[in-house]
């Protein structure tokens, strides 16, 4: 049987999963935030493609150079948002992971075995290796971004 101070003391042991939940979810928030904007880039550029192709007003210079743009934006955008949908997938799972130490964590306490305790924190450190490689792939896609970013500016710079 537990008493009361052994809840509590399980409950202490439950939090630092809950704060790295919370933590993973505001990061999550940001993520999720470039993947839709970098998406609706994607289908805005698509739009404009196929228009440009349906209007048949390809033969002058500037919608044939805005195509060859589109056409070398597109694959590159493809790519970050491919970065983004990893990083929220694996922000997802260390989530998981995270309530699962928490499931671990009080069964550990409940039956007072070291073994579990000792998963516990191998669970713990997973999540937290997980949610590393989750910064890493928007870490990735920032860098890209900002060479997308510098490409396009030195695109219209060099044309004007």
């Amino acid at each position: 049987m537990m008493n009361a101070a052994d809840i509590a003391k399980t409950i202490q042991l439950i939090i630092a999963p809950v704060v790295l939940i919370t933590a993973c979810m505001l990061f999550q928030n940001g993520v999720l935030v470039r993947y839709a904007t970098i998406g609706q880039r994607i289908r805005s550029l698509a739009h404009e493609r196929y228009e440009l192709l349906r209007s048949g007003k390809t033969d002058n210079a500037f919608s044939l150079e805005r195509l060859q743009t589109i056409d070398r934006q597109l694959p590159l955008l493809t790519h970050r948002h491919r970065l983004i949908q990893k990083s929220a997938l694996s922000a997802y799972s260390a989530i998981a992971v995270f309530i699962l130490t928490m499931f671990v964590i009080a069964l550990a306490v409940t039956l007072n075995a070291s073994i579990i305790g000792t998963a516990a924190l191998i669970l713990f450190l997973a999540g937290t290796g997980i949610l590393l490689i989750s910064i890493f792939y928007i870490s990735l896609e920032v860098r890209i971004s900002h060479r997308a970013i510098c490409y396009e500016v030195h695109q219209i710079t060099a044309s004007g």
